[in-house]
């Protein structure tokens, strides 16, 4: 199983690969001790076990734990050679002794050299001359006194029984040709020779004997050793599901102990939940008095407002009625001048009083500006105790929002927490009941500025015409003063340096 995962690279840049059975020793350590996230560890380590593909994201944990890049490549598998794989087929067939081919291939597995003796059977078995094959197996070149020195030592390790030799006479064996005798002189030297070979033919009957008790020893000790990896491979199966059984017990032991620290610490939300509500309802009832008394204040406030607006009123209906009055005098006072040609002083002294009243109308002009600014200014703090009054409004809000999500984790658990709840639903009533006091003084307040915009309006269009109709009376008191007496020309000069000034502050 080759994973390719082109991650970005680390601050080395250098991309290592790992085996298999490494990367799930590395896991299995991670899980030990108790380093990251052991359900998906977990998970990663069985997904590995089974061959399957990894995901990116658990690629990237892993990159992230490992504190490097890697890539998962196969375990190197040792390269099998052709003469097991025939060995190993005529074991399967009984071909042979299966002792000693199974001899032969641990030999050539562990790449032991072998004997001579062992390729020449293992040769005549194959029935093969292949150069290939005996290049795949290395052996021994074994010298005849290795052989003997062989034999011996297993003589000393295999006891056998001691042969007793008969003190009957040795008759003569071999064949001889016909009308042969034994000379009379070296019948002796051929009866020593005899024994001689029949005493061989023993010591090769008993070493014939050790060497089949040797193969005996040897398949029995093949099958011990098939025995033995039987039962190596039970007991790590056995340790593997104990080594899993442990972990799984791990696991629980450590989600029981993560499900108890949960429980301890949802009883302390709990402590400081309650401690919290009571502190909120404290802030409430706070928060509650201070919104009482900012009514109250606002309310005092507009009620100021009103009666300033009344005020206001009546000084311009006052100021129309002047006015009007002057503005008849002035018609009056001009149809003596056109009448009389010859009062000009009595009429200058008439133009002195009209410039006192325009400046007094000034002044009320000026002082009306006044009062307008001190109105706007007004505006600004009601508009800032509106931002004032939102702001509070939200934050009651968000309160109320958390007290409505402890209400409904609480409501299962005490029912003293139901009773309290009801208290603060009866507030939040009271609230709203406060909120629409508040927004139809707002409406109130929108009407009154309406108002107010409008009156001004008409201030202002009845001052224009009262601009136009001095500047018609000052071109009126021209066109008269030009026709009045040339012997005083210094003080009608004085009165129509008068007259531009006054236009002047008109404009």
């Amino acid at each position: 199983m080759t994973i390719l995962f082109k991650s970005e690279l680390n601050k080395d840049g250098n991309l290592q690969h790992i085996t298999q059975t490494q990367i799930i020793k590395r896991i299995v350590s991670i899980i030990d001790a108790n380093e990251g996230d052991v359900g998906r560890l977990s998970y990663i380590l069985e997904s590995l076990k089974q061959d399957k593909p990894l995901y990116h994201s658990d690629h990237m944990y892993l990159e992230n734990k490992f504190n490097m890049l890697f890539m998962i490549i196969d375990d190197e598998k040792p390269k099998e050679n052709e003469a097991i794989s025939k060995i190993q087929k005529l074991i399967d067939s009984d071909d042979g002794d299966p002792g000693r081919l199974q001899h032969i291939c641990d030999m050539l597995s562990q790449n032991k050299p072998l004997y001579h003796s062992d390729q020449v059977y293992l040769e005549h078995k194959l029935e093969t001359n292949n150069v290939h094959l005996k290049n795949n197996i290395t052996h021994f070149d074994v010298k005849p006194e290795d052989k003997i020195n062989r034999i011996n030592k297993l003589e000393k390790e295999i006891t056998l029984p001691e042969v007793k030799h008969n003190p009957t006479p040795l008759k003569l064996r071999g064949l001889m040709p016909r009308d042969w005798h034994p000379p009379e002189n070296n019948l002796n030297e051929l009866t020593g020779i005899y024994e001689k070979i029949k005493t061989e033919e023993e010591i090769l009957g008993d070493r014939q004997k050790i060497y089949d008790e040797i193969n005996l020893q040897r398949s029995k000790l093949s099958q011990l050793i098939l025995n033995r990896k039987d039962y190596e491979k039970q007991v790590s199966l056995e340790k593997i599901l104990l080594e899993s059984q442990i972990k799984e017990e791990h696991i629980n032991i450590q989600t029981q102990t993560k499900i108890s620290e949960q429980i301890i610490s949802q009883k302390q939300e709990l402590e400081k939940v309650k401690f919290e509500r009571s502190e909120l309802m404290k802030k409430i009832t706070i928060e509650k008095d201070t919104v009482a008394k900012d009514l109250q204040y606002q309310k005092n406030q507009l009620t100021q407002t009103q009666l300033e607006q009344e005020e206001i009123e009546k000084q311009i209906k006052q100021e129309q009625i002047l006015l009007t009055k002057m503005i008849e005098e002035q018609k009056f006072n001009l149809l003596k001048q056109a009448q009389i040609a010859r009062e000009i002083k009595e009429k200058q002294t008439d133009l002195e009083k009209t410039t006192k009243e325009c400046d007094d109308i000034v002044s009320q002009v000026t002082q009306e500006k006044t009062k307008l600014d001190e109105s706007e200014k007004l505006k600004k703090l009601i508009k800032l105790q509106e931002n004032d009054l939102i702001k509070a409004k939200e934050e009651r809000l968000k309160i109320i929002e958390i007290i409505t999500k402890e209400k409904e984790n609480i409501s299962k658990k005490t029912k003293e927490e139901q009773d309290k709840l009801q208290i603060q639903g009866i507030l939040a009533k009271q609230l709203e009941n406060e909120k629409k006091t508040l927004e139809k003084i707002k409406q109130k307040r929108k009407k009154v500025e309406t108002q107010i915009k409008i009156k001004n309006q008409k201030l202002k269009i009845q001052q224009q015409k009262i601009k136009k109709q001095i500047l018609e009376k000052n071109k009126k008191l021209k066109s008269l003063s030009a026709k009045s007496v040339r012997a005083k020309p210094r003080k009608f000069a004085k009165n129509l340096h008068e007259n531009q000034d006054l236009t002047k502050l008109d404009n």
